[in-house]
C-alpha cells in the first residue's frame, strides 16, 4: 500500500502537492466558516496558523518521502541564502513602500480618506515578524515557490509557471475570505475577492522574479510575501471599511509593477542575469551574491 502511494506521489508530485495542500488547509479552516462565532478567538488563531503552514509542511513531507534527505536538505537550504545583492533587500523592503506612496498620491487626487498607520510602529514590526514565522509567508513559500515553482519551470516559461500558480494560490485562501479572516468583514464581497485573486497573479509574477533572480532564495521570497501583505493589513486596521479604495489601488499598482517586471526581465526566465530555477536534472544558476560563485553541476 505504501509503495503504491509513493509511486503515485513520485509520478504526480505537483498534483499530489496541490490536492493535499487544499484538502488539509480547507479541513483546518472549515470550522471558521461552518461554525462561525462559536469558535473562540484562540481556537481560530490556532487553526489559521496551522492552516497557513500546510503548503510548506506538505512540500517538506513529500520531498522527504519521495526524494530523500539530500533533496530535503536542498529544499530547506533555500531558506538560508542571505548574501544576495543588497539591491534585492532594498526592493523587497522598499518596493511595497513605493506602491503605498503611489496609493497615497492617487487616493489624495481622488479625494479619498486620509491614510495613516493602522497600528503603532512597534506593533507593526511585531506583526511583520509574526507574519513570516509562524505566519503565512514562510508557511506558504516553501510549498508554492520552493516545491511547486521549480517543477513547473522545467516544463514552461517562468511567466507561464507564475500565472499557473496564481489562481491556485489565490483560491486556496477562499475559506479565510468566507470566514472574514482574509482582509476583514468589510471586504467580504465577490468583487473584492476577485480583485484579491487578480492581485495574486501580479504578486506571483513579482515573487518568481525575486526567486529566480536571487538563485532561489526562499528567505527573500518570504520577506517579500510579508512586506507586500503588510500595507493591506495596516490600511484595514486604520480605515476599516474606508480602506476598500486604497486596497484596490494597491492591487492595481501591483499589477502595473508586475507588467513592468515582465517587460524588464523577460517572460522566459523572469530574470535578466540568471536562468529560471528548475527541479533536479537541470543546471542551476548561481546565487546573486557579489563575489560568490556557485559550482556548476557536471
Amino acid at each position: 500500500m505504501m509503495s503504491r502511494l509513493l509511486s503515485v506521489v513520485k509520478g504526480h508530485p505537483l498534483i499530489t502537492f496541490f490536492v493535499l495542500a487544499y484538502a488539509l488547509t480547507w479541513s483546518l479552516e472549515s470550522p471558521l466558516v461552518l461554525l462561525g462565532d462559536s469558535v473562540t478567538a484562540t481556537q481560530s488563531l490556532v487553526l489559521v496558523i496551522l492552516a497557513s503552514n500546510v503548503p510548506s509542511v506538505v512540500a517538506i513531507v513529500l520531498t522527504a518521502l519521495v526524494l530523500g534527505r539530500g533533496a530535503l536538505r536542498k529544499l530547506l537550504g533555500r531558506l538560508l541564502p542571505w548574501r544576495v545583492n543588497p539591491l534585492w533587500y532594498l526592493l523587497v523592503f522598499l518596493g511595497p513602500v513605493v506602491l503605498v506612496g503611489g496609493v497615497v498620491g492617487v487616493n489624495a487626487l481622488m479625494g479619498g480618506p486620509a491614510l495613516s498607520l493602522g497600528m503603532p510602529l512597534l506593533s507593526a514590526a511585531i506583526f511583520f515578524a509574526f507574519s513570516i514565522f509562524p505566519g503565512r509567508a514562510q508557511g506558504e513559500e516553501i510549498g508554492w515557490r520552493g516545491y511547486a515553482l521549480p517543477r513547473l519551470q522545467t516544463r514552461m516559461s517562468a511567466l507561464s509557471a507564475s500565472l499557473l500558480i496564481a489562481p491556485i494560490w489565490g483560491l486556496w485562501h477562499l475559506p479565510l475570505w468566507l470566514a472574514g479572516w482574509l482582509q476583514g468583514q468589510p471586504f467580504r464581497t465577490p468583487a473584492l475577492y476577485a480583485a484579491f485573486v487578480t492581485s495574486a497573479f501580479a504578486l506571483s509574477v513579482i515573487t518568481t522574479w525575486v526567486y529566480n533572480s536571487t538563485g532561489g532564495s526562499l528567505l527573500m521570497v518570504a520577506l517579500l510575501h510579508a512586506t507586500a501583505n503588510l500595507p493591506i493589513t495596516l490600511a484595514i486596521d486604520g480605515l476599516g471599511g474606508r480602506a476598500v479604495v486604497p486596497v484596490l489601488l494597491y492591487f492595481g499598482l501591483e499589477i502595473v509593477a508586475a507588467i513592468g517586471v515582465v517587460i524588464w526581465a523577460g517572460p522566459k526566465h523572469l530574470s535578466r542575469k540568471h536562468r529560471k530555477q528548475e527541479e533536479q536534472g537541470t543546471a542551476e544558476p548561481a546565487v546573486a551574491a557579489p563575489g560568490v560563485v556557485k559550482p556548476t553541476p557536471a
